[in-house]
């Protein structure tokens, strides 16, 4: 590829001599960022496509200019570009870097945004040399977890720092929707404003695009991002011949999103290998579509051993794709509090004894909290199934209070010395 097509290229995607786009703050991660970036170290974002990786990077872009970095001192490399296609490799890397230098700036230390680098060949080597000489200041993006692997650790030399970056949170979603945080009164008084909204949120979920959108045109962005995800980070970049036995599995997790599974139990059920199975299953994981927790067990060996629970990355996937909201209002819930508990950035698992615990939260050595989710407890039956549940698990680990999120219902049960708050989810995200 000649300098002069690599740089209309590169000159498209940057700000050198144009104003850069606006963004909708995302303050964690914002301040996650100005944190690591006084480490020196290389700075990595993870995650799932279109969760907003590209955005922040153009929101820490921002951040340095009002800190005084001239733009020519930033270079931005977008690798999903098909204009790169059949050249993503070191060489490739080496050239944009010498057109960089030759066309824009050759007199400092420039600050290098590399977006899905997964797709370049060998790239680690590349940057860990740059990172060592000090040639350059690395922030990177990537869409699988393979980009972190043991592998990829190994040769980055720990010399970095990573950001799991997450569809919004509740609180993000009511900004991207133009309202304020509510305070404690606000939540009384404009209490319907924020449950309509949780409403949206938890049918259409948290993709940063999709909170923009008109109604109408939701589902046909959410199908399109997971169709690009079998497809394109899956089906084409593991090679597989048979597009069909991954897209079943995907929509039989999607299926039983919350429930104790095994993988002989989906190989059963599909009438698909074992090993194929475990394959797909670590495919599907990689892509951050689908995360998996287990069952807790102080013995290490008993747990991987043991029964887990699989989750989805986005809401929007479970309602547009494997089954309407009005069919389990009480797994869409469940997901959405795994996935606030994840960016809290919680060690997660479940508790599975006589009785069953939706989430057993862990931090550092301790097991420090215990959490039923279901819709509704005014039936009998689900009222008493969800408390013994939760009382076993208290007192498994030490407890004497639990947290029971629902739908709409607020109010607290004392039982045995237990204290058992129950609480709507919309309220509990807004803490």
């Amino acid at each position: 590829m000649e300098k002069q097509r690599i740089f209309e290229i590169l000159n498209d995607w940057n700000f050198w001599d144009k104003p850069l786009p606006k963004y909708i703050p995302r303050y964690s991660y914002q301040k996650k960022l100005s944190s690591y970036q006084r480490s020196g170290e290389i700075i990595i974002l993870k995650g799932v496509r279109r969760a907003g990786k590209s955005s922040l990077l153009i929101s820490h872009i921002h951040n340095l200019i009002n800190e005084g970095v001239d733009k020519k001192e930033i270079l931005f490399v977008n690798f999903e570009d098909p204009r790169f296609t059949g050249e993503l490799n070191v060489a490739l890397l080496e050239k944009i870097i010498d057109t960089y230098k030759e066309y824009v700036n050759d007199n400092s230390v420039p600050y290098i945004f590399l977006d899905e680098i997964q797709n370049v060949f060998q790239w680690e080597k590349w940057v860990l040399t740059g990172y060592e000489l000090k040639m350059f200041h690395f922030y990177i993006t990537g869409s699988s977890s393979k980009l972190l692997s043991k592998e990829f650790g190994t040769a980055l030399g720990g010399r970095y720092l990573d950001i799991n970056v997450l569809p919004l949170q509740f609180k993000e979603f009511i900004r991207f929707k133009g309202f304020s945080l509510p305070t404690k009164p606000e939540m009384v008084t404009n209490k319907l404003r924020y449950k309509k909204l949780f409403n949206v949120f938890i049918k259409d979920g948290g993709f940063p695009k999709v909170a923009l959108l008109e109604d109408d045109l939701r589902r046909p962005e959410i199908l399109m991002y997971f169709d690009t995800i079998i497809l394109k980070d899956i089906v084409a970049r593991y090679n597989l011949k048979n597009y069909d036995y991954i897209n079943k599995v995907a929509l039989f997790l999607l299926s039983n999103i919350g429930k104790p599974l095994s993988l002989n139990k989906i190989a059963v059920s599909l009438n698909i290998s074992y090993n194929l199975i475990n394959n797909y299953f670590e495919y599907l994981k990689n892509t951050y579509l689908f995360y998996e927790i287990y069952q807790y067990e102080y013995s290490l060996k008993k747990q991987f051993s043991g029964r887990r629970k699989v989750y989805c990355i986005d809401n929007g996937f479970l309602s547009n794709i494997s089954f309407r909201i009005s069919e389990d209002y009480g797994r869409f819930l469940e997901n959405i509090v795994f996935l606030e508990l994840k960016n809290r950035g919680d060690d997660i698992y479940f508790h599975y004894g006589k009785k069953e615990c939706d989430f057993i939260v862990k931090k550092g050595l301790s097991i420090v909290q215990a959490i039923q989710v279901c819709r509704t407890l005014t039936d009998k039956d689900t009222e008493t199934r969800e408390l013994e549940g939760l009382i076993e698990a208290l007192k498994t680990y030490g407890l004497r209070e639990g947290l029971i999120l629902t739908e709409d219902e607020e109010h607290v049960y004392n039982i045995d010395n237990y204290t058992l708050t129950v609480k709507p989810v919309w309220k509990w995200l807004l803490e």
